[in-house]
């Protein structure tokens, strides 16, 4: 019978022997273990087999007071154990379900990862909204790329961002929330301020007092850029942006580009297709799933 533990900075060990054959052995797991142990406001559990050896694991995120968010569900294949991610879900879940201030409960995953997705669909989530997730992986060069006559620059002014960000039709796909690499987070004008403006993370081109194209960066754990938004008033400007992008992962020492697209945007899939990125497999690979709180 499997019980629940809190992790702990002693799991590190174990945590890295699980996860260095899962995704070919490029599992992110490792690059936020420390971060999501100290996280006070989530909870990062495992679950401990009959002697008591750590056989899965799974985090719960809070990306608002309101809305939880399941992530980072990984089991021993080696163990034999049966029943992992269905006892460390459901966990998460009652606990949850209890709570009145919970309004979501939601996900995402890879289209093709069939385990987990069987696995939640039978606890009862269902596909919200599907997405094209796209990368770019730079071309090697011997010196950083300049661009003349670029005018992207880092904007500070958060009045004129939020008001852009707020006419875009960009911004107007996002009623199920922004990407911060795969989680998506409830759209606040603090969620831009701190993640992106205060950072310097929030590029964009300025004329004649307004903006004509803005977008917002971070890092991921895999050290590759992550686009959050990205919208322009034409194909110049958006050029220029995803110019200055490219420019700031070349001087960051960064290979890989990525950025998740809603489908309705039919600019910036354009625009992206023609800036050279692909996706992995197939489009709609991308997929956020919510479990209906009745």
């Amino acid at each position: 019978m499997m019980k629940i533990k809190k992790m702990t900075l002693k799991d590190r060990k174990r945590v890295i022997d699980i996860t260095k054959n899962i995704w070919d052995g490029d599992d992110y797991l490792p690059l936020v273990f420390d971060k999501w142990v100290k996280d006070k406001k989530g909870e990062f559990v495992g679950a401990i087999d009959e002697k008591g050896k750590l056989v899965g694991f799974e985090k719960l995120t809070m990306v608002s007071e309101n809305d939880a968010w399941i992530e980072g569900l990984r089991k021993d294949l080696k163990s034999g154990v049966k029943g992992v991610g269905k006892f460390l879900s459901n966990y998460f879940i009652e606990k949850l379900k209890n709570d009145k201030k919970i309004k979501t409960i939601r996900f995402s995953t890879y289209f093709r990862n069939v385990e987990s997705i069987g696995l939640f669909q039978k606890i009862g989530f269902k596909v919200l909204e599907r997405r094209n997730n796209k990368f770019y992986t730079l071309p090697k060069l011997k010196s950083i790329p300049v661009y003349k006559g670029n005018r992207v620059e880092i904007i500070k002014d958060e009045k004129l961002v939020l008001d852009y960000f707020k006419r875009s039709k960009s911004a107007k796909l996002l009623k199920n929330g922004l990407n911060i690499s795969w989680v998506l987070h409830p759209v606040t004008d603090d969620l831009i301020i701190d993640e992106f403006i205060k950072t310097g993370k929030c590029l964009g081109i300025i004329k004649k007092g307004r903006i004509k194209a803005l977008g917002f960066y971070m890092v991921r754990e895999k050290n590759e850029l992550f686009i959050s938004y990205f919208s322009a008033d034409s194909d110049r400007y958006a050029k220029e942006l995803f110019q200055k992008m490219k420019q700031i992962t070349y001087i960051n020492h960064q290979k890989h580009m990525n950025v998740i697209i809603h489908l309705k945007d039919k600019e910036c899939n354009r625009w992206f297709k023609q800036f050279g990125f692909r996706s992995w497999e197939e489009e709609e690979d991308f997929l956020l799933f919510d479990l209906p709180i009745k």
